[in-house]
């Protein structure tokens, strides 16, 4: 008859048979049992763990985290991921063995190797990402180019690495970098790889938005707040990020009122519509991005010091294109083939015209790039684009030589209607040109409301077709309008 002194004499032999890794702890951390299997996961001899405190072993380097004192103090399982010293990464579950009174005496972990599975992961993320730029550059329906992020050169792969980590966090985030770098594209990254994925990622463009509507675009409006306004109330685009991303871009074109709006966002989390007698939480993240030296507009005036603090936790620089020369080819092409497949052509640059891409100084950026990639495929009648087919790019170092035009037809037409179609003229190239109503003012030193007035009454007038969206920016039928020459 087997009796429970022969099984105690059996115990290691028992446990050696496991397939996963076994360590038994007292309640102080003591290392009174492990198994085989555990010395060959952890590659850690029995000798060098029995009858050794866990926690010192954290300390020698060995591995970066124990389990077992949260267990002790709980009473609870735990699990935890943990990573040795010898690159392998080791998932622990902890369970507590107690006496009659409930006391912890014994805490049992077992730990399985999850380095392949983590592997896999990763490669699955990266797959994933492959595969939803193939169906971004094969869909001809897309409301929005998903531009690639990529990472040839040495100065993107150390950013993306730490967009990466910033990722994990729940910081604010500060995206700095010239007009057209792809802040954008950043923002997104950055939500994608966070555990808020899933929730709404909401793009604010501060400097489109008119001043008059921006904080009940941001914050929403309780009902009969104005005239004019909804019975039931709207809830802000602050709102309707909630449990996600709020991304503010041209943070540095907000109106210092609403700076000061913003800042209750950040500090209390919290968001107050207008018309409103009591605050609603807010549970969102905030990336910001900006052109502008904030800590020059804040010297100025012009920016509120609190808020730009505020921002400033977690900062990254986008380094302009000409700065990262070995991204300009890959993009190139990323762009020649989502913009080839939608207008059903097979294009390819020849050596000579990957060198002008290469040798061209982008002062527009991935921008500039772009429009200039599908200025070419929308005009170009043949399979192979040559250096001399880039019409932008020998004229774009910098000038706004494409902003010519020829005179209007002035048989019959008084002074005034002949300055409004130049007006209309300069203004649908500009915001060609340059991509939004805030960049165009500052290049034309003009107001940028009255610049949004002017396209506007425009439209209104039946002068021109919708010329902005949403944003502010040129819509995409009058680019694609343009670009073909309509």
């Amino acid at each position: 008859m087997y009796t429970i002194e022969m099984l105690t004499h059996y115990l290691q032999d028992l446990c050696d048979t496991l397939k996963d890794a076994l360590c038994v702890t007292d309640a102080e951390g003591f290392c009174v049992l492990v198994n085989k299997r555990h010395a060959d996961l952890t590659g850690i001899k029995k000798e060098e763990i029995l009858g050794k405190r866990v926690q010192d072993l954290v300390h020698l380097g060995l591995f970066d985290t124990v389990i077992n004192s949260k267990i002790v103090a709980s009473g609870e399982p735990v699990s935890q991921v943990q990573q040795l010293s010898n690159g392998k990464t080791l998932l622990l579950d902890g369970y507590p063995m107690k006496d009659e009174q409930g006391k912890v005496l014994f805490v049992v972990t077992i730990l399985r190797d999850i380095t392949t599975l983590t592997k896999l992961r990763s490669e699955l993320a990266t797959q994933k990402e492959l595969l939803e730029t193939f169906q971004n550059l094969n869909a001809f329906d897309q409301s929005e180019l998903k531009v690639p992020l990529i990472m040839q050169s040495k100065a993107m792969q150390r950013l993306c690495a730490e967009a990466l980590a910033i990722a994990e966090t729940d910081v604010t985030v500060l995206l700095l970098g010239e007009t057209g770098v792809g802040k954008d594209v950043v923002a997104r990254r950055i939500h994608r790889d966070s555990r808020r994925a899933n929730a709404p990622f909401v793009k604010v463009d501060c400097g489109s938005i008119p001043e008059n509507l921006i904080e009940s675009e941001l914050f929403g409006y309780a009902p009969g707040s104005f005239s004019g306004a909804s019975r039931n109330g709207k809830a802000g685009l602050v709102e309707a990020a909630s449990s996600g991303t709020l991304f503010l871009d041209e943070i540095g074109e907000l109106p210092l009122p609403m700076q000061s709006r913003l800042l209750r966002v950040l500090q209390d989390f919290e968001v107050m519509r207008v018309g409103a007698t009591s605050p609603k939480p807010v549970d969102v993240r905030i990336i910001a991005a900006t052109n502008k030296d904030l800590e020059r507009e804040v010297d100025r005036g012009r920016f509120r010091s609190d808020l730009y603090y505020r921002l400033k936790v977690a900062v990254l620089r986008i380094p302009p294109l000409r700065e990262r020369k070995t991204d300009i080819q890959p993009l190139a092409e990323s762009f020649l083939t989502y913009y080839a497949a939608r207008c059903k052509k097979k294009l390819r640059f020849s050596a000579s015209a990957l060198e002008a891409l290469c040798q061209h100084s982008w002062p527009g950026n991935v921008r500039e790039l772009e429009n200039t990639i599908q200025g070419v495929v929308a005009t170009t009648q043949k399979h192979i684009v040559e250096a001399e087919d880039l019409f932008t790019v020998p004229r774009s170092q910098g000038t706004s030589s494409n902003l010519d035009f020829r005179l209007p037809q002035i048989e019959g037409r008084s002074l005034k209607e002949l300055m409004k179609d130049i007006e209309q003229t300069i203004l649908t190239r500009g915001l060609e040109q340059y991509g939004s109503l805030t960049e165009m003012a500052r290049h034309f030193k003009m107001d940028r409301s009255t610049i949004f007035r002017k396209v506007k009454e425009m439209e209104r007038m039946g002068r021109a077709e919708k010329l902005i969206g949403h944003r502010g920016r040129p819509s995409k039928k009058e680019v694609e309008r343009r670009k073909l020459g309509h």
